[in-house]
């Protein structure tokens, strides 16, 4: 029998572990891509608003990058503010998007929803 060496030990540990982490990306990506879903299907027939890019910033860490987009908008001559967290698998994929398709003063378009225009949801975001 031959003898199993802590090295290859430690080997296997962290190839599994690696491995995790990727596949906890792609978790976390599927996850916030169909909450997005979720909630512009759930907005389809709320009126809809123009808004503004306020700022936006990527984020990164365990999981997936992540572009968070500020905006804000007027409705019956009141301001409103909200944001969203578009996600990406992809390394620098969010500041990418964040520079060419949403920087500040770019137009979004978004949903009120009826009685409570404080809640939007982006309706359109390119990608």
């Amino acid at each position: 029998m031959s003898e199993i060496r802590p090295g290859y030990v430690n080997y296997l540990l962290l190839s599994y572990g690696m491995g995790v982490l990727v596949i906890d990306i792609y978790i976390e990506y599927i996850f916030r891509e169909i909450a997005l879903l979720v909630r512009i299907l759930r907005s389809h027939s709320w009126p809809v608003m123009k808004a503004t890019v306020t700022g936006s910033r990527p984020c990164s860490g365990y999981g997936c990058d992540v572009a968070e987009v500020y905006y804000k908008y007027r409705f019956d001559g009141e301001h409103y503010t909200g944001f969203y967290k578009k996600p990406f698998i992809l390394g620098n994929a969010a500041e990418y998007y964040i520079r060419n398709y949403v920087p500040r003063g770019a137009e979004l378009v978004v949903r009120l929803k009826p009685g409570d225009p404080a809640i939007s949801v982006v309706n359109w975001h390119p990608n």
